[in-house]
């Protein structure tokens, strides 16, 4: 976040943005990222023992509209496409209580993109209630640690039946087996 100039540092809009997985810039004007940005300016600028870069940005967001949430993280299938990505695709769709019956249920579809060689976590989209943002976040994070479809094949989670979805369904979980089958071994 340093610039040219030693004790001039940019974020947020001032700042070029830089794509996590390709490196190209990008152009990303989100709150989420620009506080990304400044948090690690201000480790620079205090000199903490913890050495802090951006490694880029995955563009992570959510939006409700509707009634309806959309969240995303990292690539897209058509992004991934586009930069020549050998992908494979998981979906699930399964309701955001157990059981369905509850008031109040709507459904959550997830979709993730796996790199077809390595089985790394790519990118992922969710859309259902508004608590999808929470998986985005998750997301988020597997993204920037590498998780693969095996790391999420055991994913430890905690479940509720009025606050997510069965166990035997979990949305993150249930897409990255439906991609398992297809990731070469």
């Amino acid at each position: 976040m340093r610039t040219s100039l030693r004790d001039i540092f940019a974020v947020g809009d001032c700042a070029e943005t830089t794509d996590f997985f390709t490196g190209k810039h990008i152009p990303i004007m989100l709150a989420s990222t620009a506080t990304t940005e400044a948090r690690i300016v201000g480790a620079n600028l205090y000199q903490l023992k913890i050495l802090r870069e951006n490694k880029g940005t995955l563009a992570s967001f959510s939006t409700y509209i509707n009634g309806l949430a959309f969240g995303v993280s990292g690539l897209t299938q058509a992004r991934a496409k586009s930069e020549k990505f050998e992908v494979v695709i998981g979906t699930s769709k399964c309701p955001n209580h157990h059981p369905k019956s509850l008031p109040n249920t709507g459904t959550i579809e997830v979709k993730l993109i796996f790199s077809k060689s390595s089985g790394t976590l790519l990118g992922g989209q969710v859309m259902g209630p508004e608590s999808i943002s929470e998986m985005i976040n998750i997301l988020a994070l597997a993204i920037q640690e590498e998780a693969s479809v095996y790391d999420f094949d055991t994913l430890q989670i905690s479940t509720h039946p009025l606050m997510t979805a069965a166990p035997t369904c979990y949305p993150l979980i249930a897409a990255a087996q439906s991609a398992l089958t297809k990731v070469q071994k």
